[in-house]
């Protein structure tokens, strides 16, 4: 039987030690075979950027249709004792909108920022992103965004959605632009919009 020596100096070990008695290097790296570094897979937090699958505009407007209607149920119900404000003078014919109108607008607005901010804070994700499984992470590490971020993100939407006669189209423009698929928002914001898993 061969006797073990030490990988480092290659002094004689004696039996049972773990140490070497000339260098103090341990003896079961001796017993132990090298690993070629070349050989090595890589480490297993490293995730190829290959795989973040950025998600553009078809999948997310999909997504925001159904927010639209999950926010016009709330919004339709929370106004619901509110009256239209809206009259027309029949002799003219001329339409009058009223301060419970404006009510109901700016309630609205509330109802889809605390939607928006609240769902993305807490899960990244609206009940449209769970529907089409999309969520919307950290740019930086793709960790989960902060309440910050998700109501920075809602207000842009603001800007995002013009012209309001196309709407949505600046977003997508912007979508369609970058490289990391990100509308003003997300930009700004510093998230991005990746396939949930």
């Amino acid at each position: 039987m061969d006797e073990e020596k030490c990988a480092q100096c290659g002094t004689p070990a004696s039996p049972g030690a773990k140490l070497c008695e000339s260098c103090g290097a341990p003896l079961t790296a001796a017993s132990q075979p090298v690993e070629d570094p070349a050989m090595a897979g890589p480490a297993p937090s490293y995730v190829p950027s290959a795989e973040i699958r950025y998600q553009g505009v078809a999948i997310r407007f999909v997504a925001f249709l159904i927010d639209a209607i999950v926010c016009g149920i709330i919004s339709s119900i929370l106004t619901l004792p509110i009256p239209s404000g809206i009259s027309v003078d029949e002799s003219t014919v001329v339409w009058f909108v009223g301060a419970a109108w404006h009510t109901g607008i700016a309630l609205t607005f509330v109802i889809v920022l605390f939607y928006f901010t609240l769902l993305l804070g807490r899960y990244g994700q609206s009940v449209g992103m769970m529907l089409v499984k999309i969520k919307v992470v950290k740019e930086i590490d793709r960790s989960p965004i902060t309440y910050g971020a998700a109501f920075l993100r809602t207000i842009l939407l603001l800007i995002d959605a013009m012209p309001f006669v196309v709407p949505c189209l600046l977003g997508a423009i912007l979508i369609w632009d970058s490289d990391k698929k990100q509308r003003l928002g997300d930009r700004v914001a510093r998230t991005i919009v990746v396939k949930a898993r």
